[in-house]
């Protein structure tokens, strides 16, 4: 209780960056992207190098605590050591009236929150499952650093013309096999490959009900009752939220995928 109380305090009295600012006689505010994990991000002109970057600055509620400011540092060590098209480039760090901030490549598209919620794109099983494949060759280069996501969501995917983009590394861990042996309540929090399946599976859920046209009259019922998915389809999200035998690897989900799309 403390803990919520001292998150909503600081919350009514963080200020953020305004619109035209300038951070560190440099970056120049655009626009509030959102908030992620760990921070807020904007959109800014860099002055020097003359391009459009992401600023990313620590919230307060992390700055006041000591692992808050670790997990960020943390979190701009990562993003510097990935060199991968479907991440966001890192650029360069520093401070601000006390706040640390990083910034990094600035992924021009939507993310899949925009695209659903705000467009109305709706998207068929098969389409679903091609975005869902490109999102786990992702995946599968972060478990192949050893490294979990941990928070696989629609706003955290952008498409980025033909391409699909994975940002906020907030909560990405090194796997560590003494943690995996005490799962948490939250799956998707766990530090082992599994936390990204789920996550998977509920990104996938997202893209098919974009189909689904919710009657008036008919009571909520379950996923696998409410969409007109193949059985493949729902075999596949079933492992992916742990309701039937779980995943193990990128591997064994890539094969069940690629018969889908195959059939």
């Amino acid at each position: 209780m403390f803990k919520r109380m001292t998150l909503v305090a600081a919350n009514m009295i963080e200020r953020r960056f305004q619109q035209n600012e300038i951070i560190s006689e440099r970056y120049l505010i655009i626009s509030h992207l959102g908030v992620g994990s760990y921070g807020n991000s904007y959109l800014v002109f860099d002055q020097v190098s003359q391009q459009e970057k992401v600023l990313k600055a620590l919230r307060i509620h992390k700055r006041i605590t000591k692992s808050g400011k670790i997990g960020f540092e943390l979190e701009k060590k990562l993003l510097k050591s990935l060199k991968h098209p479907g991440f966001p480039y890192y650029y360069e760090d520093g401070t601000y009236k006390s706040i640390p901030f990083y910034t990094m490549e600035y992924i021009k598209g939507k993310n899949f929150e925009q695209l659903i919620f705000q467009e109305g794109r709706k998207y068929t099983e098969i389409e679903a499952f091609v975005i869902a494949a490109e999102l786990l060759e992702l995946i599968r280069y972060l478990h192949d650093h050893q490294l979990i996501h941990r928070d696989i969501r629609i706003p955290n995917v952008i498409a980025n013309d033909s391409k699909i983009v994975l940002i906020d590394l907030g909560l990405t861990r090194k796997c560590d096999q003494e943690i995996d042996e005490k799962p948490k309540r939250n799956l998707r929090k766990e530090i082992n490959p599994k936390a990204d399946f789920y996550g998977l599976g509920h990104f996938l859920l997202f893209l098919l009900y974009s189909n689904y046209s919710f009657p008036i009259d008919q009571k909520e019922s379950s996923w696998e009752e409410e969409l007109k998915i193949s059985y493949q389809a729902k075999h596949i999200i079933s492992r992916l939220l742990q309701i039937e035998s779980s995943y193990e690897s990128c591997a064994q989900v890539k094969s069940d995928f690629k018969k889908l799309l195959e059939k």
